[in-house]
């Protein structure tokens, strides 16, 4: 995105009286975002590049996030702009932006490294607060499942991309046929966030969570939403590398589970018959994965790309799981 930070100065003082600070990098060409300050308050501004389908996207999310944190702590809440508008336009010469504001929450993202932060702890905080998530979702007026945001409708972000491989295709029709014959209620079927990981989590000093960024937010399975949670930790603690054994990405996934489950717990239900689901959804994650280091992976690792994707390629095709999981040890609480 070409706007310069003067320019979005003054668009930001217009629009909604902040001054802009400095810039968080986040490593999206088409976005910036920036703290923005007003007297002693901070915020989050994020800056977008106009397109039809975002602002529709935006104006779903916007509502939902907006209902979550008037009910709940661990979301930040949205702030409205001075003419009372949760999202905004702004159009530069010919060129068109989205805008939006939210309160900055407390602490930093959580450091994968740090076992004082990424530890058992932070899963069951975690499942307390996906949990409460999804629990205050099945009450959401506006949780009425539209084909415009399906898990694999047109706000997918590989929509309409081909998969290279023909037997990655045939595994992912069939992936999705299995996942599209699942009952879809409002108890088990909503909207999810579905993009929680370490990098959309903030940790503060009394060890309270804070989840960011709902911009893959969709309708989707519940159940797929504690699938992706787990699919993204395994990824960024123990991914896919020939140093990783299966013995310790298992030991890892059950640690996870075991903790998340009794936060989750807490605040929603889970019975036997979605636990047992994970693996579909992971399988069906992986395909993304396997699209994502074919079309993004640094040419500079093209050695271990070429193993990554083969590793995705040959789970998909002999429809093994991601991990290895042996739910029933973790589904005493089960119901």
């Amino acid at each position: 995105m070409n706007m310069d930070k003067d320019l979005l100065t003054n668009i930001a003082e217009r629009l909604y009286g902040v001054e802009l600070l400095d810039e968080i990098p986040t490593g999206n060409p088409t976005s910036r975002v920036y703290e923005a300050a007003a007297g002693q308050n901070r915020y989050i501004l994020k800056a977008e590049e106009f397109s039809e389908q975002r602002a529709s996207h935006m104006e779903f999310e916007t509502g939902w996030v907006s209902y979550l944190s008037c009910h709940m702590d661990g979301i930040a809440k949205i702030v409205a702009s001075r003419a009372g508008r949760v999202w905004e336009t702004a159009a530069v010469g010919r060129e068109r932006y989205i805008l939006s504001l939210q309160e900055k929450a407390k602490g930093k993202t959580v450091d994968i490294n740090n076992p004082d932060e990424f530890n058992s702890r932070l899963f069951k905080r975690l499942g307390r607060v996906m949990g409460q998530m999804h629990s205050l979702t099945k009450r959401y007026d506006k949780n009425i499942s539209s084909p415009e945001f399906k898990w694999n409708g047109p706000n997918f972000w590989r929509a309409g991309l081909e998969i290279p491989d023909a037997d990655v295709k045939q595994s992912e029709a069939l992936l999705v046929a299995e996942i599209e014959r699942l009952p879809a209620d409002t108890d088990i079927y909503g909207i999810v966030h579905f993009d929680i990981h370490t990098d959309n989590l903030l940790i503060a000093r009394d060890g309270s969570l804070t989840v960011i960024d709902f911009d893959t937010c969709q309708f989707n399975w519940y159940a797929a939403d504690i699938a992706s949670a787990l699919f993204l930790a395994l990824m960024k603690k123990v991914p896919p590398r020939p140093m990783c054994s299966e013995s310790e990405r298992t030991a890892f996934a059950e640690a996870f589970l075991r903790a998340y489950l009794e936060g989750y717990r807490e605040k929603c239900k889970l019975d036997r018959y979605w636990l047992s689901r994970l693996d579909l959804f992971m399988r069906y994650q992986m395909v993304d994965e396997y699209m994502a280091a074919k079309l993004y992976w640094p040419d500079a690792d093209e050695k271990l790309r070429g193993w990554y994707v083969d590793w995705h390629r040959d789970r998909l095709i002999r429809g093994l799981p991601y991990v290895y999981i042996d739910y029933s040890k973790l589904d005493s609480d089960g119901r």
